[in-house]
């Protein structure tokens, strides 16, 4: 299934003058999502590198997923969900920062003193 928005124009987005838009590689099974750029005047993706593709083709190897976010609209959405009060969302607990940042400590001490008496022991034979 490749779920092109409009079945009378496979491989072109559905809002065309719109810039980028979300496709989906079918060969990897959409493991990977692109953004490519929508060229209307060309009617053409455009990916990263400059290479261009036919809506045929993008048809034929990529699904698409949706429109790309303008940073106004993702503040917009981000607003439709508030976290909890005194709570930000990308905010790890003071607890749980503290016991990452000490088990991470203790990992690299450990690690340090394995690889110390390695060396100490290769050096003594």
């Amino acid at each position: 299934m490749t779920a092109w928005p409009n079945a009378a124009r496979p491989g072109e987005p559905d809002d065309t003058a719109r810039p980028w838009h979300w496709l989906a590689r079918l060969d990897d099974g959409g493991q990977a999502p692109v953004p490519l750029g929508w060229n209307p005047a060309a009617r053409q993706w455009l990916s990263w590198d400059g290479t261009a593709l036919a809506p045929e083709e993008a048809a034929r190897r990529y699904r698409y997923l949706g429109p790309a976010l303008t940073p106004a609209e993702v503040a917009a959405s981000a607003e439709l969900v508030a976290p909890a009060p005194g709570h930000h969302v990308d905010m790890v607990p003071r607890r749980d920062a503290m016991r990452n940042h000490l088990l991470i400590f203790a990992g690299s001490v450990v690690a340090t003193l394995f690889l110390a008496e390695k060396v100490v022991h290769w050096r003594g034979q």
